[in-house]
C-alpha cells in the first residue's frame, strides 16, 4: 500500500433520519393524486372548492402541519406534471388549472401516481386518491408500499367508481396500500365527494398519533377497549364500510350520546366522529358493519412512538432501517416523544391487520430510566406476514396509554447476492500526480464486510457495513506505478459480489478553452480549436453529431484545423464540436456561432372587440437569431403572468374573464442582440347598447316640422337608425344624435316609427309614435239669450279638430264658471252677464229674485263606470232663492277635492279617470236660508278582469293529480272558463274539474293531456286570458321483450345463453317523457358508459364485446324519469362448445387388467359425458373415465367419447385392442413320494385362498388378474419325506400410464404475466414420458416454460 492512499467511508444509504430532528410544526405534506379523466369532472370541481377550506382551515392552526403541498393528476397513460409548492395560493392556482380530459377508461394508471406523489413528499404526509377507477398499474403496488413504510405516510382513497369489480387485482392494490398506511377507502358517489372534503379538514392536522387499526373481510361486530390518557386532546374514529355503526362509552361505562361531532356520514358507506378532551381512562368502542370495512382510530397527542429495525443491538436511531429482514433475528429501538420518566413502556405487541395479537414483548429498562426517549427490544423473530406495532405503558402521572405504529411493516426478502458496482470517479480523466477516487456502490439487506484489492493484492483492512453505502479507495498522487485493474468485493452471509475497474495516469488530449464566435450575415467566421502540449491526436469537428470533412466550398477545415464558414446564414448559427482524440480517449469542447439577426414580429388577429367575461387570445409569432426575448405590454405597462392573463411560452397572450378595462393598445416586443421589433393590435371593448325615446308620442300640426329623438348608449357608441313600417323614411336622420327630422309634415306621416341602435355588441330598438294635428274650428257658436231665473238654460258653443280642443268659456265681468264645455255643455246662471266662448258672446239679463228653499233634482240612484273613464255625479238645482251652497261628502265625510275631483258650476260632481277606491256613496247637500235638502248616489266603479301572475309552465307526473293555477280579480267578480287549445272543457268533464277559485284540477293526467290550457276571466266589463303550458311525464313502459328470440322471462328476469367470443346485445328501448335516463348494473355493481368490453348503445342496449365465461352474471337495465322508473333483469349464461383434451388412440390391456380410458372435458354448461363401444351405448353416464373391471377379449375395439351441452359436442375415439394371456408362473416339481408345493412372496407364504392367486395341479402359481401389487420376488419350495428343494423367480408388472384426477378444477382463470403452475399426476409401469401440448403444440421449447417432477407429478411452470 502507498503511503497515503486510504480506505474513504462514505455515510451508508438506507438508514432512519432521527425525526425530532425535524420541525414538527412544518415537517408534512397535503398530497392530493388526481384522476384527470372526463368522467371525474364533478369531482375535480368539488375538490378544487373544498381545497380553499382545508388550506384556510390548516394555515389558521396554532400548529402548522404542512410544509409544502403537491398536486399529481393521472390519466392513462400520462402522469404529472407533478406541481410542488410551498405557496397555499399556487396550489389552489394548479388545482384550477386542472382540467379534465378524455374518456372514463378502466382501468387507470393509478398507482404510479401514488408511487410519484409518495416520492416527492415529506415523511408523515397525507395523500389523498381521487378516482373512479381500479388500477391498471397494480404491479408498482410493491414499490408503493416499501415507499409507503419508509415515508411512514397515510394514503386515503375517496373512490366515486371501481370499474365494477372489486376482486380484480387492481383494487385490491388499493386495499393493501391504505391498509398498511393506516389509511382508508371511502366509496361514495359523485354528490359526496365534497363531505369527504369537509372530513379531511379536520384530519390534516400535527400531532397526530394512532391508536387501532383493524381490516376485516366480512360482516361482523367487534368490540375493543382502548385506555385514553390524558394527553390526548381528542380523538377520532373512521368506519368505513356498509352499514356503519358506532358505540362508544366512557370510563364510567355511560354509553355517550351527545359531545360527539360527526365528521362524515354516508349511508352504507362511511361514518367518521369526534369528540374532545375525552376523559381520561379505559374507553369501550363498539363497531359494525354489513360487509367489508376498515376501522382507524386516531387521536392528537405529542405522545407518540417510531420505530427502528437493526439486525444487531443499536444505541442510535440513525442506525436502524424501516423494515426487518427475512429470516434475520430482528432488534427494535423505539423513539418515543412526550414521554419523561417516571412514564415508561411495558410492552410492545405485534398486531395483524385485522388487530389480532400476534405475540407480545416486554420492554426492559433502559440505564436512563427512558429519559433520552430511547427504548431497546430484546431479539425476537418477526413473522411472515405484516404486522402493525403497538406499544403500551404509564405516563408521568400513572394513566395508561397504548399507541399504535402509523404503518404496517413486511420483511425485506435479502437477495440472493449481494450487488456491488464499481466507478472511478475520474474514469480515463486521471492526470499525473493528480488525485484519484475510486468509488464503490453496495445494495446489500444483510450486514456485508467491504475491501478493495489492486492485483488479487488487498488494500486497506476490511470495512463492515451494516446497510447498502458506497466507499472509495482515495490515491492522493497517482502515477504510473498506480496503473492496473482495481476490484471491489463485498461478502455477506448471502453471498459474495465483486466489480472491477482499470485505472490508467496516460490522458487524452487535452483541448485549450473555447472561444465562441459572432459575425453578421454574409461575413466569415472562423472557429478556433486548439491542443495543448505536443501530443499525437486527431481532430475533427461536429455539428449535430455528424462530421465536418470538407475542406474546400463554403463551409472548410482549414490547414491548422480551424473551421471556416463563409457567407454566413442564420441557420449557420448554432454549437459547433471540436473533438481531439488519440489512443487514450477522446476530449471534446463546444465552440457557439452567433449569427444575429433582427428579430421579426407577426401579432394576429390585427383588432378584435370583446364582451365583459369573455376570454381573449392574440398570437405573436416572432424570428430571429438568437431566438429573440418576447415581451407584451399594455399601453405602457410591461405584462407578467397573472390569474386573469397568461403568457405562453410560444408567445401567446391569453386574457381571461375580461373587463371594460382590458381594452387598448397591446404590443408584443421582440429584442435579442441584433435589435428589436414590435407590434401593436387593438383590443376594443364592446357593450350591447340600450335605447330609449326621449318623448313617446310626438304631435305635429300638418306643415310643421316634426323631431322625433331616441338616445342610445353602448360601447362603442352605437349608431342610431329610424324606420317605418320596415322601410327607411324619407327625412334628415342624425345617427349619431338619433334624431329624425321630418320638415312639412303631412297627414300620411302619422304612424309609428322605429329606432335601432346598433354596435359591434348587438342591436337595441323603440318605438315614437308621430300624430299630425289639426287647428280648432267652431261648427256651432252661441247667440244672445233672454232667461228667467232658475231657468235653464244652454249655450250651445261646438268645436271640431284634432285632437279634440278643448272648449273654455268665461264671463265678461271676470267671475269665474266652473263648468266644463266640451260637446253640450248647460250653464245655470244668477244674474245678468255677457259669457263668452272663444270669440263669441251672449248676454244674461235676470227678470226677478224671490226666495225659495233649495230644491234638488233626484237622479238615478246607482251610478255605474269603468275603471280610468271620467264621470259626472248630478247635484241639479231646482229652486232656491237665494242660490243655495252646494257640498259634497264621500262615504260620510267630506270630499276633498283634488286635480282629479273638482264641482262644476252646475254643482254636480266631476271624477277624471275613476279608479276603484272612488266607488261608494256620495251625498249632495243644497244650503240657503231657506233651508237644506241632499241627495245620495251610490258609485260602482267597475274593473275589467285581470289573472294574477303564476307558473307558465307546469310539469305533472303520469297519474298525479295536478291544478293549474287561474286566480283572477275584478269588478264585478270575473267568471272563469278553461278550454284545451281552441276546445272549450266542458264543466262535466270527469277526468278535469274547475271551481269557482279559477283551479283546475286534472285527476288523473296522461300524456294526452298535455298541451296549451287558456284560462279566461270574463266579467261584463271586459276580459283576461292567460296561456299555461302542461307537459306530463309519462310512466315508462314495462321492458318489451317481442326482439328476443329463445329467452324465457321469470319474474322480469331475462335468461339469455351466448358463446364464448361471440357479441352480445341486452335490448333496453325504453321510450317516455322526458327521455328516461338509463343505466345498466352488474351483480349491483355499476357498468361505466364505455368500458374494453362494455358499450351503452344510443337506444340504451348494452353490447358486450368477446364475452368470456366471467361474464355469466346478472345484468340489470334501469330506466328513470321524473314519472317513474323500470327496470329488466338478464341473467346472462356464457357457454363454451364442448373439448376434449387429446389422449393415446391406442391402448393395450392385460386380460384381467383393470382398464381406464380417459375423456376429460371442457364446457359450459358442464357437458354431458356418453361413452359407445363399438357404436353401441356403454353404461357409463357422466364419467370422465370409462373404468374397464378385469378385461376380456371382448371388451376390445373402438370406444367413442361423446361429450355434449346446449353449445355444441365433440367427439374422441379410443382403440383398445390385443388383451394378453394369464400370467402364470411355471415350475414342474418331481420326486418321491410326490412333494408338496408352497408359494411364498417376498418371504411372505401365499394361502390358496386368496382370490386372485392359486395353485395348480402341476405345482404352477396362477394369478388371474396381475397389477402392479403383484410385482415382487416369488419363491417355490417343494418338499417331501426325502428333503426339500426351492426355485426363486421375480416378477416384474407393467402398468399402462394413466392420468390421476387431482381435485384441481379443469377450467382456470389466471392473471395477464403471473406465474402460473399446471400439475399431473401419473401413475405407470415403468414410469410414463411426459409430453405437455398446447393447442395440439408440445410447448417443451417455449420460452419461460420448465417442466419438473416431484414424486407422482409432473409440473408445467410458466
Amino acid at each position: 500500500i502507498s503511503p497515503g492512499e486510504k480506505l474513504v467511508p462514505v455515510p451508508p444509504n438506507g438508514v432512519q433520519k432521527d425525526f425530532d430532528s425535524m420541525d414538527s410544526d412544518s415537517a408534512s405534506t397535503l398530497a392530493f393524486v388526481f384522476d384527470v379523466t372526463g368522467s371525474m369532472y364533478d369531482d375535480l370541481k368539488q375538490v378544487i372548492e373544498g381545497a380553499s377550506r382545508i388550506l384556510e382551515k390548516t394555515l389558521n392552526r396554532r400548529t402548522r402541519p404542512i410544509k409544502n403541498f403537491v398536486l399529481v393528476p393521472f390519466h392513462d397513460p400520462d402522469i404529472g406534471p407533478v406541481s410542488i409548492t410551498t405557496d397555499p395560493k399556487k396550489f389552489q392556482q394548479d388545482l384550477q388549472e386542472l382540467f379534465v380530459q378524455g374518456g372514463g377508461d378502466c382501468p387507470e394508471m393509478s398507482v404510479g401516481a401514488i408511487k410519484k406523489a409518495l416520492e416527492v413528499s415529506l415523511p408523515g404526509s397525507f395523500i389523498y386518491v381521487f378516482t373512479d377507477a381500479r388500477a391498471k398499474d397494480y404491479h408498482l403496488k410493491r414499490d408503493v408500499l416499501q415507499l409507503v413504510q419508509l415515508r411512514q405516510s397515510q394514503v386515503v382513497f375517496v373512490l366515486t367508481g371501481d370499474c365494477g369489480d372489486r376482486s380484480q387485482p387492481g383494487y385490491r392494490a388499493y386495499e393493501e396500500i391504505a391498509a398498511t398506511s393506516s389509511g382508508q377507502i371511502f366509496h361514495l358517489n359523485k354528490q359526496q365527494v365534497n363531505e369527504v372534503l369537509k372530513w379531511v379538514e379536520e384530519t390534516v392536522q400535527g400531532l397526530k398519533v394512532h391508536l387501532l387499526s383493524s381490516n376485516h373481510d366480512s360482516a361482523q361486530e367487534n368490540q375493543w377497549e382502548v385506555p385514553f390518557d390524558p394527553s390526548l386532546k381528542e380523538f377520532t374514529v373512521s368506519l368505513s364500510g356498509p352499514a356503519p355503526q358506532i358505540e362508544l362509552r366512557d370510563p364510567l361505562g355511560t354509553l355517550l350520546e351527545q359531545g360527539l361531532t360527526e365528521l362524515l356520514n354516508i349511508p352504507n358507506s362511511a361514518r367518521v366522529v369526534n369528540l374532545k378532551f375525552p376523559r381520561p381512562g379505559s374507553w369501550t368502542l363498539k363497531v359494525g358493519c354489513g360487509g367489508r370495512h376498515t376501522l382507524r382510530v386516531t387521536g392528537v397527542s405529542n405522545l407518540d412512538f417510531r420505530a427502528g429495525f437493526s439486525s444487531i443491538p443499536v444505541s442510535e436511531f440513525n442506525y436502524t432501517r424501516e423494515r426487518p429482514i427475512k429470516g434475520v433475528p430482528a432488534h427494535v429501538l423505539l423513539k418515543c416523544t412526550g414521554l419523561k420518566p417516571p412514564g415508561q413502556l411495558s410492552h410492545m405487541e405485534l398486531v395483524s391487520g385485522s388487530g389480532r395479537s400476534l405475540r407480545t414483548l416486554p420492554v426492559p429498562l433502559p440505564s436512563d430510566r427512558g429519559s433520552r426517549g430511547l427504548w431497546s427490544v430484546p431479539e425476537f423473530r418477526t413473522p411472515s406476514q405484516s404486522f402493525f406495532l403497538k406499544v403500551t405503558g404509564k405516563d408521568v402521572e400513572g394513566y395508561r396509554f397504548q399507541r399504535l405504529s402509523s404503518v404496517s411493516y413486511t420483511n425485506i426478502i435479502p437477495g440472493k447476492r449481494p450487488f456491488s458496482s464499481v466507478s472511478t470517479l475520474l474514469s480515463h480523466r486521471h492526470f499525473y500526480m493528480q488525485p484519484a477516487m475510486i468509488g464503490c456502490s453496495v445494495e446489500s439487506d444483510v450486514p456485508y464486510r467491504l475491501r478493495f484489492t489492486r492485483s488479487g493484492v488487498s488494500l486497506g483492512e476490511d470495512k463492515l457495513f451494516q446497510f447498502s453505502g458506497k466507499a472509495s479507495w482515495e490515491i492522493p498522487h497517482a502515477s504510473g506505478e498506480d496503473e492496473g485493474p482495481y476490484e471491489c468485493i463485498a461478502q455477506s452471509s448471502a453471498g459474495l459480489g465483486r466489480a472491477l475497474t482499470q485505472l490508467t495516469t496516460e490522458p487524452p488530449p487535452v483541448l485549450k478553452a473555447p472561444v465562441n464566435v459572432s459575425s453578421t450575415v454574409g461575413a466569415v467566421a472562423v472557429l478556433a480549436c486548439q491542443v495543448e502540449g505536443s501530443m499525437r491526436h486527431n481532430l475533427t469537428w461536429q455539428r449535430a453529431g455528424l462530421n465536418i470533412l470538407t475542406r474546400s466550398g463554403r463551409v472548410r477545415v482549414l490547414p491548422n484545423s480551424f473551421l471556416e464558414i463563409s457567407g454566413l446564414r442564420p441557420q449557420d448559427a448554432g454549437q459547433y464540436q471540436c473533438v481531439a482524440t488519440n489512443a487514450h480517449g477522446d476530449s471534446r469542447v463546444t465552440v457557439w456561432l452567433l449569427v444575429p439577426e433582427a428579430p421579426s414580429v407577426v401579432v394576429s388577429p390585427q383588432s378584435q372587440a370583446f364582451s365583459r367575461g369573455s376570454e381573449v387570445h392574440f398570437i405573436c409569432t416572432v424570428s430571429g437569431s438568437p431566438t429573440p426575448q418576447l415581451f407584451w405590454s399594455h399601453g405602457n405597462i410591461f405584462l407578467t403572468n397573472q390569474p386573469r392573463m397568461a403568457i405562453s411560452k410560444h408567445g401567446g397572450l391569453t386574457i381571461r374573464d375580461a373587463l371594460p378595462e382590458d381594452a387598448g393598445n397591446y404590443t408584443c416586443l421582440a429584442t435579442n442582440e441584433a435589435g428589436t421589433a414590435k407590434q401593436t393590435v387593438s383590443l376594443n371593448y364592446a357593450e350591447e347598447p340600450s335605447i330609449w325615446v326621449v318623448k313617446q308620442v310626438v304631435m305635429v300640426a300638418v306643415g310643421g316640422d316634426a323631431t322625433l329623438a331616441c338616445q342610445a348608449t353602448g360601447v362603442p357608441p352605437p349608431l342610431v337608425k329610424w324606420s317605418k313600417v320596415g322601410s327607411v323614411p324619407f327625412a334628415e336622420q342624425d345617427v349619431h344624435r338619433g334624431t329624425l327630422q321630418i320638415r312639412g309634415v303631412q297627414e300620411k306621416d302619422a304612424g309609428e316609427y322605429s329606432c335601432v341602435a346598433r354596435n359591434p355588441a348587438g342591436t337595441s330598438s323603440a318605438t315614437v309614435i308621430l300624430e299630425v294635428g289639426a287647428a280648432p274650428l267652431f261648427s256651432e257658436t252661441p247667440v244672445d239669450m233672454m232667461a228667467d231665473v232658475g231657468e235653464n238654460v244652454t249655450l250651445p258653443c261646438v268645436a271640431h279638430g284634432f285632437p279634440l280642443p278643448k272648449v273654455t268659456w268665461r264671463r265678461d265681468d271676470g267671475r269665474p264658471i266652473l263648468t266644463n264645455f266640451q260637446f253640450d255643455p248647460t250653464l245655470f246662471f244668477s244674474t245678468a252677464a255677457l259669457y263668452l266662448c272663444l270669440s263669441a258672446h251672449v248676454t244674461i239679463s235676470p227678470l226677478l229674485c224671490p226666495t225659495e228653499p233649495p230644491f234638488l233634482a233626484h237622479g238615478a240612484p246607482v251610478i255605474t263606470t269603468g275603471i280610468g273613464q271620467s264621470l259626472s255625479i248630478p247635484c241639479m238645482l231646482l229652486d232656491g232663492i237665494p242660490l243655495p251652497e252646494r257640498h259634497w261628502t264621500h262615504n260620510g265625510n267630506e270630499l276633498r277635492l283634488s286635480g282629479r275631483t273638482f264641482l262644476r258650476s252646475d254643482g254636480s260632481l266631476y271624477i277624471e279617470r275613476a279608479l276603484p277606491e272612488d266607488a261608494g256613496t256620495y251625498v249632495c247637500t243644497a244650503v240657503n236660508i231657506a233651508g237644506s235638502v241632499n241627495i245620495s248616489v251610490s258609485l260602482e266603479v267597475h274593473v275589467p278582469p285581470e289573472i294574477s301572475a303564476g307558473p307558465y309552465h307546469y310539469i305533472a307526473n303520469e297519474g298525479v293529480v295536478i291544478t293549474l293555477s287561474c286566480e283572477s280579480s275584478g269588478v264585478p267578480k270575473p267568471t272563469i272558463v278553461w278550454s284545451k287549445g281552441r276546445e272549450p272543457l266542458p264543466r262535466d268533464m270527469s277526468s278535469a274539474q274547475s271551481d269557482n277559485d279559477g283551479y283546475l284540477h286534472i285527476l288523473n293526467p296522461t300524456a294526452e293531456d298535455a298541451g296549451i290550457y287558456i284560462c279566461t276571466a270574463t266579467s261584463a266589463v271586459g276580459y283576461a286570458s292567460r296561456e299555461i303550458q302542461l307537459s306530463v311525464n309519462s310512466k315508462l313502459p314495462a321492458m318489451s321483450m317481442a326482439s328476443l328470440q329463445s329467452v324465457s322471462l321469470i319474474e322480469n328476469t331475462v335468461k339469455m345463453a351466448a358463446e364464448v367470443g361471440s357479441e352480445v346485445i341486452l335490448p333496453c328501448e325504453v321510450q317516455g317523457s322526458p327521455s328516461p335516463l338509463v343505466t345498466w348494473s352488474r351483480n349491483g355493481q355499476p357498468i361505466p358508459p364505455v368500458t374494453a368490453w362494455f358499450t351503452v348503445l344510443p337506444s340504451g342496449s348494452l353490447k358486450i364485446t368477446d364475452v368470456r365465461l366471467v361474464d355469466s352474471k346478472l345484468y340489470t337495465c334501469s330506466a328513470k324519469n321524473p314519472a317513474g322508473n323500470v327496470s329488466i333483469n338478464y341473467n346472462l349464461h356464457i357457454q363454451a362448445k364442448p373439448k376434449i383434451q387429446a389422449a393415446p388412440s391406442l391402448l393395450k390391456a392385460l386380460i384381467g387388467q383393470t382398464v381406464v380410458l380417459p375423456c376429460v372435458v371442457q364446457g359450459e354448461p358442464s357437458p354431458e359425458i356418453s361413452w359407445f363401444h363399438d357404436g353401441s351405448p356403454v353404461w357409463a353416464k357422466d364419467t370422465a373415465a370409462l373404468k374397464i373391471h378385469r378385461a376380456s377379449l371382448t371388451d376390445q375395439g373402438i370406444y367413442s367419447c361423446v361429450a355434449k351441452n346446449t353449445a355444441g359436442q365433440d367427439t374422441m375415439e379410443v382403440k383398445l385392442e390385443n388383451p394378453l394371456t394369464t400370467l402364470s408362473a411355471i415350475f414342474t416339481p418331481a420326486g418321491s413320494p410326490p412333494p408338496k408345493v408352497r408359494w411364498f412372496k417376498n418371504g411372505l407364504e401365499i394361502h390358496p385362498d386368496q382370490s386372485e392367486l392359486s395353485v395348480a395341479q402341476d405345482g404352477s402359481l396362477v394369478i388371474g388378474s396381475a397389477s402392479a401389487s403383484h410385482s415382487g420376488d416369488f419363491t417355490c419350495v417343494a418338499s417331501n419325506d426325502a428333503g426339500s428343494v426351492e426355485r426363486k423367480t421375480r416378477l416384474k408388472v407393467h402398468v399402462p400410464p394413466e392420468i390421476q384426477d387431482d381435485g384441481q378444477p379443469l377450467n382456470l382463470t389466471v392473471t395477464l404475466k403471473q406465474p402460473l403452475t399446471l400439475g399431473c399426476d401419473v401413475i405407470g409401469i415403468p414410469s410414463p414420458t411426459i409430453t405437455w401440448t398446447k393447442d395440439g403444440q408440445n410447448v417443451s421449447h417455449l420460452p419461460g416454460i420448465q417442466i419438473h417432477f416431484l414424486k407422482t407429478r409432473f409440473f408445467l411452470n410458466v
